[in-house]
């Protein structure tokens, strides 16, 4: 028999950390991290740890468990009675308030919760919370990146800035990222998805995770939608400023430049990137630099004496016969016989 009401669930949730009140307050380790490497019992998940461990930077880091890597997903009750230090993760984290209030602390701002508040981590955003009263239920969302790529990368196929924003603010590859946050109102679609999936993750007797997984896209869906109005100012001048900066990038890189060695300069997932370039320039990075290349070719076959193979390695190619074939596809005739009519 599944959990049905909101009441159940929340009858539920408050047994849970009942149970490890009393497994915690014998447990002195529970109350702090000290060391430098340091596992945490979690008590309503049998024979599972979470992992954290300072980097070379002094800053505790928390890793996903075996649990987590197996299933890509998981959703925990917020500890009442743990002091977690200032700390990131090597995952995405969601944190909803259900009932009563949580104060976090991210990149040195203090950020109070209330019922129905969200608050959506990225990987690495140093944050830690202060501690829960008794009347308080939150809820921990751990998804790892690799979820996003089983799940929600279709939603990048999306023709909206908003969603693609979002996707790959959760996903992306930088090391300073931020957060975003959002109130759930009642009632709403919103609400109800969250409500449903809680449900279906924590009955655990007829638990489904492909009922889990179809919550989750609607829940970032719809998530996508309520930022819309508030948001979209912003990532249109944020959207603005990048698309030079992309377009200078491929300028000053054409002869090496790749999605791959592009993305991570900019910290996007190559998914988004790959998608924004489409969107902003009605090309995708493949044309774009061809045209930048044989631009550049036909330049110095116009202006230089250099040799064919010289121009063909200077502009990023290294197979002469394709270099042949793309220059005659863009202007119709082949390297050599553009040099003879300039020379006529």
């Amino acid at each position: 028999m599944g959990i049905s009401s909101y009441n159940e669930l929340i009858a539920y949730l408050e047994n849970i950390t009942r149970t490890e009140s009393r497994i915690l307050d014998s447990e002195e380790k529970f109350h702090s991290i000290k060391e430098e490497y340091h596992t945490v019992n979690y008590p309503d998940i049998k024979n599972k740890i979470i992992i954290m461990k300072k980097d070379k930077e002094g800053i505790f880091t928390s890793f996903p468990n075996e649990e987590v890597i197996k299933d890509k997903f998981t959703i925990r009750v917020k500890r009442r009675n743990i002091h977690f230090p200032k700390h990131r993760h090597q995952y995405i984290e969601i944190v909803y308030v259900l009932e009563g209030r949580v104060i976090q602390n991210i990149n040195d701002q203090k950020l109070e919760m209330g019922k129905g508040d969200i608050c959506i981590l990225d990987k690495n955003v140093q944050h830690n919370s202060e501690p829960l009263n008794e009347s308080d239920v939150v809820i921990n969302m751990l998804l790892t990146p690799e979820f996003f790529d089983c799940v929600f990368m279709n939603l990048l196929s999306d023709d909206n800035h908003i969603s693609n924003f979002i996707v790959n603010s959760l996903y992306s590859m930088n090391t300073t990222q931020k957060f975003i946050t959002y109130h759930v109102e009642e009632k709403t679609t919103l609400h109800v998805i969250l409500e449903s999936l809680l449900k279906e993750y924590f009955s655990e007797k007829t638990r489904s995770f492909v009922a889990i997984n179809g919550y989750l896209l609607i829940f970032f869906t719809e998530l996508s939608r309520g930022l819309t109005e508030n948001k979209e100012e912003a990532i249109d001048k944020f959207l603005k400023s990048l698309k030079n900066d992309l377009l200078l990038y491929i300028k000053d890189n054409f002869k090496n430049c790749d999605l791959k060695t592009m993305s991570k300069h900019f910290h996007f997932h190559p998914n988004y990137l790959s998608n924004l370039i489409k969107k902003e320039f009605g090309k995708n990075l493949k044309d774009i630099l061809t045209e930048l290349r044989m631009a550049e070719a036909s330049h110095l076959l116009e202006k230089s004496d250099r040799t064919i193979e010289s121009i063909m390695e200077q502009v990023g190619y290294t197979n002469l016969s394709y270099f042949y074939k793309v220059f005659k596809k863009q202007y119709g005739c082949t390297p050599l016989n553009y040099r003879k009519g300039i020379d006529k």
